[in-house]
């Protein structure tokens, strides 16, 4: 089947509208995927640093309270 060039005309901008929606989709996802991934990394490191300063915190009380309890044995 043989079209006239008109029609092979239509074809190519059919199938380059094709490729270049593709294109950006792939582009939006991979944007989207990326924006996701940091935000993700960044909460695991704001946790992270909570979860540090939580121990330190911890830790303090703890020397507190093995002080108090040593000074009570005296």
């Amino acid at each position: 089947m043989y079209f006239n060039s008109s029609e092979e005309w239509l074809v190519i901008l059919a199938a380059s509208v094709i490729i270049i929606g593709l294109l950006v989709k792939t582009y939006r996802d991979y944007r989207n995927m990326t924006f996701e991934m940091n935000k993700k990394i960044a909460r695991q490191e704001k946790d992270e640093a909570y979860l540090r300063k939580l121990k330190e915190v911890v830790d303090k009380k703890n020397e507190e309270l093995q002080r108090i309890i040593k000074s009570k044995k005296k």
